[in-house]
């Protein structure tokens, strides 16, 4: 298999996929970035195959996504991803969204590690440094790289239980149940009048079946974006930031 720089994939939003306003969720964009963050990296010969006799499994750390507009029903739209960096510890990722006539309409930057899938602690990947000669001179990502959000210090607190359709083949909380239920803190009618422009989140901890957690929100003082946090027993599960445009 060839290897290239920039993988890119064309996707079609159907209407069973949109959200209440016909566009395309923040929890779906996600999901198509490790889509396409997996199949590049397949290609590349550091994806699952390479991974999986050496018992360990690439996981998403932390994502910060900007969007100016999101795809709609029926819409075509293009995802391309490129490795941005790559340390002992972390690789960065970076995507650029664009819709059916190749107008650019987000942005994305994601960090990831690799999980030892016995001690379910990070792995060393210096013998993955190689793939620094894959690194674009050419592309670049216009938006912030996500920032290391701190505990919240000052919040309002919503208790929430994890159920049988919060977990996943993995028998842990799918990290897009993290996304839906912060943004399930906000009422169908702030959702029709506003838009999510940028969010940020920080996976640190998987949460299981039947745990107790805690939603926490805390908007920032110059209301500019809302600081949440999901923790169960005081440790946080996650990390997030959500910024708001009217619609």
């Amino acid at each position: 298999m060839t290897k290239t720089s920039t993988f890119s994939r064309r996707y079609f939003l159907t209407p069973a996929e949109c959200n209440p306003q016909g566009r395309m969720p923040i929890t779906l964009l996600i999901n198509r970035l490790i889509e396409i963050a997996t199949l590049h990296a397949n290609e590349l010969g550091i994806g699952y195959a390479s991974l999986v006799d050496r018992h360990e499994t690439w996981v998403l750390s932390r994502v910060a996504v900007e969007m100016t507009r999101y795809p709609g029903v029926n819409d075509h739209y293009s995802i391309t991803t490129w490795v941005s960096g790559i340390n002992r510890l972390f690789s960065e990722r970076d995507f650029e969204i664009t819709d059916g006539e190749g107008t650019v309409i987000g942005h994305a930057r994601t960090v990831w590690a690799v999980l030892n899938t016995d001690t379910r602690r990070a792995a060393d990947i210096s013998h993955m440094e190689w793939v620094s000669a894959y690194i674009p001179a050419d592309k670049v990502c216009p938006v912030a790289k996500p920032a290391r959000l701190g505990p919240l210090t000052e919040y309002e607190a919503v208790p929430y239980r994890f159920t049988y359709c919060d977990i996943d083949f993995n028998r842990h909380v799918n990290s897009s149940r993290y996304i839906e239920l912060l943004l399930n803190q906000w009422s169908l009618d702030f959702h029709d009048r506003n838009r999510l422009t940028r969010f940020e989140i920080a996976y640190i901890r998987e949460a299981y079946y039947d745990e107790e957690v805690e939603v926490r929100l805390h908007p920032l003082p110059d209301g500019s974006a809302i600081l949440a946090e999901l923790t169960h027993d005081g440790a946080p599960l996650c990390r997030s930031l959500l910024a708001f445009s009217p619609r």
